[in-house]
């Protein structure tokens, strides 16, 4: 099972992330703390950390001790879900599709998505959209 956390002193909004993303892809949610990286990779292989840098808010995929990509968010929208949730990650890129596929319960919606985009329902009926910045 993968494992997804943030930086060490996230913001409310990154928290938020963080934790919806993991309910989205059925993955387990770790508050960080002062647990270094070998922390995390006792936990799991496949790690997920989500952080804030500057103007882009950034997904870091680790496996097997190594980052293997980088997202980088440059805003996201988060609006209430009408209907059924839908569980796992629905992306227009096929690089963030490869980036998740050995990580998360992730689906590429090509065509049907704007390009550049990750949705994906949160808890609380909560749905995301993220623009990937190219």
């Amino acid at each position: 099972m993968t494992v997804v956390t943030t930086s060490r002193k996230p913001v409310p909004e990154v928290r938020t992330l963080a934790r919806d993303l993991a309910f989205s892809i059925g993955a387990g949610y770790v508050t960080r703390g002062k647990a270094g990286m070998g922390d995390l990779f006792a936990l799991d292989e496949s790690v997920l950390i989500v952080s804030k840098s500057g103007p882009f808010f950034l997904i870091q995929v680790y496996s097997g001790g190594e980052q293997t990509a980088e997202i980088r968010v440059a805003s996201f929208t988060v609006e209430e879900r009408a209907g059924p949730i839908a569980s796992g990650l629905f992306v227009s890129d096929r690089p963030v599709y490869e980036a998740f596929k050995d990580h998360a319960d992730v689906v590429f919606a090509g065509d049907s998505l704007a390009e550049h985009r990750i949705v994906f329902d949160g808890a609380q009926r909560r749905r995301y959209t993220l623009k990937v910045a190219p």
